[in-house]
């Protein structure tokens, strides 16, 4: 990257009262790791370089839940997600009631790469996470392509 360059934000974790996920900036100068940008606030600031990728985000174009949730302490729900872009991607929501009651029936262990164990599953709970593990820049990599 380099002065003049026109970035996307991918992170926007701990900085979201300067930039925001998907929105462009354009690099004003740069120093080490750090990339000094117009934040949201149009004030000039630095900010670490790993928030920003020179490719554009699609967006979040729905969030489907593919199961009906029977008991929000104790499920386990498939969810869709689907991008701008066509990309379809899904993870799985487990309570924390639903993996007890899978080690206390027949497990010694669960596996599971793209398994998102909450307390309580519903449908704000979903879409909130989803949302959040996205301003993280962790959603890809919890989540699989289909």
């Amino acid at each position: 990257m380099k002065k003049g360059d026109i970035v996307y934000c991918i992170n926007e974790s701990s900085f979201s009262d300067h930039i925001l996920k998907r929105k462009s900036y354009v690099i004003q100068d740069i120093k080490q790791d750090l990339l000094r940008v117009f934040n949201t606030r149009n004030k000039l600031v630095w900010l670490p370089e790993y928030c920003f990728t020179k490719e554009e985000m699609p967006d979040i174009k729905s969030i489907i839940i593919d199961d009906e949730i029977t008991d929000s302490h104790n499920d386990y729900i498939e969810v869709t997600i689907e991008f701008s872009d066509g990309v379809k991607r899904w993870t799985s929501f487990i309570t924390i009631n639903k993996l007890n009651s899978l080690f206390n029936e027949f497990r010694d262990y669960v596996l599971g790469n793209e398994l998102i164990i909450v307390k309580e599953v519903n449908e704000t709970i979903i879409k909130r996470t989803i949302i959040e593990l996205d301003k993280k820049d962790e959603l890809y990599e919890m989540t699989k392509e289909l």
